[in-house]
């Protein structure tokens, strides 16, 4: 499947990929990206508001997304920012910078651009972009989960107030894949999972 999907793919010879379903294959993250890369350092402006800085604070706590906190780009600097750096709806944003926050990990709109015309992230955030064959919200759900959060942490590097997540880290990243059709499936059943949770919070605050 991922030969079709990524030709350059070059499969893994490990024993535990026997364990997946039949039709699912194992790969990195990096074989299933179109761009997988840091953001860069800006420089930036304090007085122009017109194009805003992704940074780790916008990624919220909450799960959201939000430019409330966000810095702007000095305008005279837009021409060193490669199309390629300005944030697309489906984008997975990953903190990879510092205690407490890193690993966070959420999933980029556009409509939270307003009325900025893009949005393009600073060096504190890595920027995972699938091939438009995968499903996002499928990769999303995956590193969020608790056993990619725990290969996050434990291949932190740095000092104990400043760890950093390598982008190497996440191009390593093990992913196992469906086919599509059940990528979608399983976000359709996480989404309903959380609607349930979320209708339970609702009705015990009542």
């Amino acid at each position: 499947m991922l030969k079709r999907i990524n030709p350059d793919f070059t499969p893994c010879d490990n024993g535990q990929y026997r364990n997946i379903p039949k039709n699912w294959c194992a790969c990195k993250l990096v074989d299933i990206c179109s761009f997988l890369s840091r953001g860069k350092s800006p420089k930036y402006s304090e007085d122009d508001k017109t194009y805003p800085v992704f940074a780790q604070k916008c990624n919220l706590k909450d799960g959201d997304v939000s430019l409330e906190q966000a810095r702007f780009l000095d305008p005279s600097t837009i021409n060193k920012w490669n199309e390629v750096y300005k944030l697309q709806t489906g984008d997975i944003l990953v903190n990879s910078t510092g205690t407490g926050t890193v690993g966070r990990t959420r999933l980029f709109n556009t409509n939270c651009l307003g009325n900025y015309p893009f949005v393009v992230p600073d060096s504190h955030v890595s920027v995972v972009r699938v091939l438009k064959s995968i499903c996002p919200q499928y990769i999303y759900a995956y590193i969020s989960s608790d056993s990619i959060q725990q290969y996050m942490e434990k291949n932190l590097a740095g000092s104990t107030n400043q760890k950093e997540l390598y982008i190497g880290v996440l191009e390593n990243m093990q992913i196992f894949l469906p086919p599509l059709a059940e990528q979608q499936r399983i976000v359709a059943r996480i989404e309903e999972l959380f609607s349930t949770l979320d209708n339970i919070q609702k009705a015990l605050e009542a």
